[in-house]
């Protein structure tokens, strides 16, 4: 990381020297300086930015000490970088942007030919972070020592028993660093940190719900007789797996891959999203702890090359990905080539539909925050409302002011429901869908453009935004815009309503909205989607999960997600007399 040095540093003080940390930054709450530190309160970094150092009223014992941007601080003290407080505790950020190496085939790797990449917040595009890139020297290692565990039999050979013991070891790793992914939630990917706390025990909680079904897990072999006819079938590991992360759930979405590769005793090579990447170093760092073997799980941060180089590896037998359905398409051809398998889970432009029953007063508040949720940057957002149309003048008022309701702000605020857009990219994206939208005649109830304010000067925001009239035609209604623009639309009747719904490529997360949830569970087989989401907006990741049509082909999560990882192989015995 960036050096920070004390701005009036005494260069010819032998005894001062040796207070500096290996960074050469002064170790600012060990018990030699920290008084001293305490009565300057800031120091400065290299490129100019000023840290601030608060509420250092004690010296330490060095026990309690953690790193932070390669400079030492105490575990109760609180830094500011950029408009950012960032409280640091006893698990604190400590390494988080630390490594100079990448976690591969059970080691961290350093290379000094590797390029390096600044993360940067998107809230205010200040840098938190720098990584190292994978190499394709890296790909083929990381590849390499997953084939050598596969073909030696080393993990698969490990007890269903013990496996389980890792993976509740690893979610009580990340439960141990909560505060860690929580900070990282909010620094790299602009999530809420009112929201920040859910998702890292959701992916605590993926590893742990995952090992559970190894109760259920039947290797074999087994005797089925079928006619009078008897064979043996049995389970085996597909094989050495490659998954795709994106930059929007990495934690939550690597752990359902991660998990249920293991339990199927699959090594992974888990490609890292450069947008969003200090949640899996943070994981690499956990799976480091609680001693999963070398070569079972590597973490590979990188772009599009990277990507393709893995999924198209002679060494990887089966692909989980998630993103864009374009990028799926070029998984599926790379894979094609050797037969891989492939597990994808893709973009979406799913449906809420309010029924005839459902309050507007009750009902708009919960899908207008739903709908938003993480700035609409989720492949699963509900990002079409349909309506009855004999309650249109209820509901669009409703809905309006639900959107107008809306907290745009600082992600560290408890107050903000609505964060900003991952990157420049993103939201240049965003713009032109609505451009667009305008051009074909939609109307824009609230939103469309960038929020005001000094406050928004720098970073990547844009307002939560709902447009009306518009048509199954249109862009806005049948593209996905990966961000918070969502469009209204009245429908007839119920089929009417299943129509629209079902109109688009895509076949991701449909929901329904209503007080009777019975009629919602008769409902839901009519929807052509692989999640029917009722009075809520998103799927279970401790259940199978996955779409239809053109949003995506096989499961994640749950017992099935485990078994897309294992090959069922036939025992056929013709007994000899």
């Amino acid at each position: 990381m960036t050096a920070l040095t004390d701005r009036t540093r005494r260069r010819d003080d032998d005894a001062d020297r040796r207070r500096m940390g290996r960074c050469g930054a002064r170790r600012a709450a060990c018990s030699s300086c920290s008084p001293y530190i305490a009565r300057r309160r800031w120091v400065t970094a290299s490129d100019g930015r000023q840290v601030v150092l608060r509420n250092l009223t004690e010296t330490p014992s060095r026990s309690r000490i953690k790193k932070f941007w390669g400079c030492w601080l105490a575990d109760y003290d609180v830094v500011r970088i950029g408009n950012l407080d960032i409280g640091v505790s006893m698990s604190g950020l400590s390494s988080i942007s630390s490594h100079s190496g990448l976690y591969v085939a059970g080691e961290w790797a350093e290379d000094p030919g590797r390029e390096w990449l600044q993360v940067l917040n998107p809230s205010n595009e200040e840098v938190v972070g720098r990584i190292p890139l994978a190499t394709r020297r890296d790909v083929d290692r990381a590849v390499d020592a997953a084939v050598e565990v596969h073909e030696s039999g080393s993990w698969r050979a490990v007890d269903l028993a013990e496996r389980v013991k890792l993976l509740e070891a690893i979610a009580q790793g990340i439960e141990r660093r909560a505060a860690d992914f929580d900070r990282t939630y909010v620094l790299d990917q602009g999530g809420l940190a009112s929201f920040a706390g859910a998702i890292t025990a959701m992916g605590a909680n993926v590893f742990r719900a995952t090992a559970v079904f190894a109760e259920q897990i039947d290797l074999g072999p087994t005797l089925r007789e079928t006619l009078g006819e008897a064979v043996y079938l049995s389970r085996e590991p597909v094989g050495p797996v490659a998954a795709i992360v994106p930059w929007n759930s990495p934690l939550n979405l690597a752990a359902v891959k991660i998990a249920s590769a293991l339990l199927a005793g699959c090594p992974i090579v888990v490609k890292v999203d450069p947008v969003a990447p200090l949640a899996l170093f943070l994981l690499a760092e956990v799976i480091e702890e609680v001693g999963v073997p070398a070569g079972v799980v590597s973490f590979l941060p990188g772009g599009r090359e990277v990507g393709e180089q893995l999924v198209s590896h002679p060494g990887i037998r089966a692909i989980t990905f998630t993103g864009s359905t374009r990028a799926g398409q070029q998984v599926m051809i790379a894979a094609a080539q050797r037969m891989t398998r492939v597990m994808l889970e893709l973009g979406g432009k799913s449906a809420a539909i309010a029924l005839e029953d459902a309050d507007p007063a009750q009902f708009a508040p919960l899908i207008a925050f739903g709908s938003v949720l993480q700035a609409g940057q989720v492949c699963t957002t509900q990002s079409r409302i349909l309506v009855p149309a004999s309650r249109k003048d209820e509901w669009i008022p409703a809905l309006t002011e639900a959107f107008r309701a809306l907290v745009v702000g600082d992600p560290a605020d408890s107050a903000t429901t609505v964060g900003p857009l991952a990157t420049q990219a993103q939201l240049d994206r965003v713009e032109a869908f609505v451009a667009r939208a305008r051009e074909d005649g939609a109307t824009v109830l609230t939103g469309g453009a960038k929020p005001k304010g000094s406050a928004f000067d720098r970073g990547y925001w844009y307002q939560p935004t709902l447009i009306t009239d518009t048509n199954p035609e249109m862009q806005i209604t049948c593209e996905e815009v990966f961000g918070p623009v969502i469009t209204v639309q009245p429908y007839d009747d119920l089929d009417d309503a299943i129509a629209i719904a079902n109109s688009t490529e895509f076949g991701l997360n449909n929901g329904i909205y209503t007080p009777d949830t019975d009629k919602a569970i008769a409902v839901a087989p009519r929807l052509t989607s692989g999640v029917v989401s009722v009075n809520t907006f998103g799927p279970s990741a401790l259940a199978p999960y996955g779409g239809m049509k053109m949003s995506g082909m096989g499961r994640e999560g749950g017992l099935e997600g485990v078994l897309e990882f294992t090959e069922i192989k036939q025992i056929n015995v013709a007994h000899m007399s």
